[in-house]
């Protein structure tokens, strides 16, 4: 049996206050420390009746009362979690049970041992209470998480995630059939963003049509990213996915309606342009004549003016008859267009920029197999190709080799291209509305003019596409364009 002083340099280091209990007279007595934290007792009461009635907290008093006769029973021993009101008159969480020893014969002393749990206890509370709110809002919001492990080739999907598949609580999803879950047309472009961000470390954040277990189709948006170890090795994949199926459909009508009105008013514009300056001319002439034929003094001018006239109207038909063809065809005007390689383009911005990707040990992925030529202007494409590798190069992660990778693609006949980097990347939330503005910087790069993005911009919307950018910090960008 250790004595006081044994005992108090012991605990003491620890932080841990105590009782000793003379189980023959059922006697207590107090450690200095014990006394420390919930203040001294009076003298005309028992310790043990003022712990009950003024420190322990009430709801813990009836459990504790018959676990403590227990004790001092010898049935069993005493292990709670209980509230204590300090001398400052807060409650703090404290971790109460005896002290046990390996001789449990002719015991006539018990030690009861009180540990300050409270700051893991808060832990917890917090932990919970953070998982009851990512919970809910995963919910409300139809938003499940997922992690891939690369190593063991196993996925993990959360309650949310398998609801929104479909999935009973209890389903697994198997490694090798998870393209199962994606819609035929997209199960190519799924393989495809996993596999980079497995392999280069690329983010993705992208909208795919997936597949419940039931076979039911459905709009996600899907985000994810790599997770490293402390060698920088990829050892996983973590990410979100939103069921998107009810805006999406809204989007797509919404964006067949703004195509149709888009196509009409580009119809109209063109058939202005075209009335403004094929029918001027003929206007023109018309009105001179009137003039002339005012001015006329002799009747043989007028008769000569007159077929002037007869000369103008018959032009004049000419061209409406013409302007009547272009509405009934919609013949509409064109930019001047050529069949053009994705890989010629990228060969010719390669060998133009080789020192600078020789300089940087830069490597660049291109797949084109689903989308080899597009009729394009050879010169744009060379241009956004250019100013977009540059880019990834130039913003690269110090420490990291620059990794771009480069695909095209078609979903519901749109053709598409991606340029992912593995650079610093882009705080959108920050930058994200200034990205294609003109003298618009968002790092310390002295190369850095602002004009690239916003000369890119501007090529692709003259050719009637669009551009868009996902990017996280320390992760990498990814530049979509679509033709």
């Amino acid at each position: 049996m250790l004595n006081d002083l044994q005992l108090n340099n012991i605990l003491e280091d620890f932080d841990i206050a105590y009782w000793k209990i003379n189980l023959l007279t059922k006697e207590i007595s107090w450690s200095d420390h014990f006394e420390a934290l919930v203040g001294t007792p009076p003298t005309d009461e028992s310790l043990f009746e003022h712990f009950m009635n003024n420190v322990l907290h009430k709801d813990y008093r009836y459990d504790y009362r018959v676990a403590f006769e227990n004790l001092t029973l010898g049935s069993e021993d005493l292990n709670q979690e209980i509230r204590l009101k300090l001398k400052n008159d807060k409650f703090r969480w404290f971790e109460c049970r005896n002290l046990k020893r390996k001789d449990s014969n002719n015991i006539e002393t018990a030690v009861l041992l009180f540990v300050n749990i409270h700051q893991s206890k808060r832990d917890q509370y917090t932990i919970e209470e953070n998982f009851f709110y990512y919970r809910e809002t995963a919910e409300m919001t139809t938003t499940g998480g997922w992690y891939i492990d690369i190593t063991t080739k196993s996925i993990y999907w959360d309650d949310v995630t398998k609801k929104i598949l479909d999935c009973p609580k209890d389903f697994n999803p198997d490694y090798d059939k998870r393209l199962q879950f994606y819609a035929p047309e997209h199960q190519e472009q799924a393989n495809s963003i996993f596999e980079k961000c497995e392999k280069y470390g690329i983010p993705f954040k992208t909208e795919l049509k997936m597949v419940t277990l039931y076979g039911r189709e459905f709009w996600v948006q899907a985000t994810g990213k790599p997770v490293y170890n402390e060698e920088q090795q990829i050892i996983g994949i973590r990410g979100v996915l939103q069921n998107i199926d009810e805006n999406k459909s809204n989007e797509l009508n919404l964006q067949n309606s703004l195509d149709i009105i888009a196509a009409q008013n580009s119809r109209l514009f063109n058939f202005a342009h075209v009335v403004s300056h094929n029918l001027r001319s003929h206007s023109s002439n018309l009105s001179l004549v009137v003039q002339l034929l005012n001015e006329a003094k002799n009747t043989q001018d007028k008769i000569d003016l007159i077929e002037n006239v007869e000369d103008i109207s018959e032009n004049l038909d000419v061209a409406i008859s013409r302007l009547n063809d272009m509405v009934s065809h919609q013949n509409l005007l064109k930019k001047e267009r050529t069949l053009v390689s994705f890989k010629q383009s990228l060969d010719i911005v390669i060998s133009s920029v080789s020192s600078l990707i020789n300089r940087e040990s830069a490597k660049i992925i291109a797949e084109f197999k689903a989308l080899k030529e597009i009729s394009y202007i050879p010169e744009y494409l060379e241009s956004i190709l250019l100013n977009l590798i540059t880019n990834a190069i130039r913003y690269k992660q110090p420490g990291r080799v620059p990794v771009i990778f480069i695909q095209t693609y078609s979903v519901n006949d749109q053709n598409f291209i991606e340029i992912s980097d593995n650079g610093i990347g882009i705080d959108l939330d920050q930058y994200g509305d200034k990205m294609f503005g003109m003298y618009k910087t968002f790092h310390s790069n002295p190369d850095a003019k602002g004009i690239g993005l916003f000369i890119t911009k501007n090529q692709v919307e003259t050719m009637g596409g669009s551009i868009s950018v996902t990017s996280t910090v320390n992760i990498g960008t990814t530049f979509k364009i679509k033709f």
